[in-house]
């Protein structure tokens, strides 16, 4: 069996298929393509995959970090397991890893911040997001593009869409999620101004 961290796309409807379908949904996919998936040990075994951190639903992801225990992989396995992948779902790229837990590498996420009626301007956005967090070091980093925001946040197991919804929220700028459109574009480690891909 080989430990194979991937990175995979989730756009359109695949975006409101929950955080605790995914593993089933990988383990399937992975025995249609001939990859035979290693269960855990006990009572109730289920498909040995390990996740990044949680989306909320209708949340799209770019490049969310994943790792499935397989046999059988081999040059083609990528490309023979994409085609049994739900619409919507792209696996960008894989390999075989060691090393630590992929929770532990997890130390970054970028999002895209886009808002459906006016934008609300650098300064107050920058306000929002310094004024919500109560820990020093978490905002890694913001930066604007026209009508929409990249920020980068630490922990992302903890700060997320929904912690940046409820900023924008307490400072009067959105009244939820219904005025936001906001992507996860990476999950990784930091690396000066970038969030560095995990496969």
């Amino acid at each position: 069996m080989s430990r194979v961290r991937f990175l995979y796309a989730k756009r359109g409807l695949s975006a409101f298929v929950p955080h605790v379908e995914l593993p089933p949904l990988f383990a399937r996919s992975a025995r249609r393509a001939g990859l035979p998936v290693l269960l855990t040990e006990g009572f109730s075994p289920h498909p040995k995959i390990s996740l990044g951190p949680a989306l909320p639903v209708g949340v799209p992801a770019l490049a969310e970090p994943a790792e499935i225990w397989v046999g059988n992989w081999g040059e083609r396995a990528l490309e023979d397991w994409q085609k049994g992948m739900p619409p919507g779902f792209t696996l960008l790229r894989a390999s075989i890893v060691e090393g630590p837990s992929l929770s532990r590498l997890c130390k970054a996420a970028e999002y895209r911040v886009f808002f459906r009626s006016a934008f609300p301007g650098e300064g107050a956005l920058r306000l929002a997001v310094e004024s919500a967090l109560q820990e020093p070091g978490i905002l890694y980093a913001m930066d604007f593009d026209g009508e929409s925001a990249r920020i980068v946040l630490a922990q992302p197991d903890r700060f997320g869409p929904g912690f940046l919804v409820k900023a924008f929220r307490a400072s009067d700028l959105v009244e939820g999620w219904k005025d936001l459109l906001i992507l996860r574009t990476a999950v990784g480690g930091w690396d000066l101004n970038t969030v560095k891909s995990l496969v």
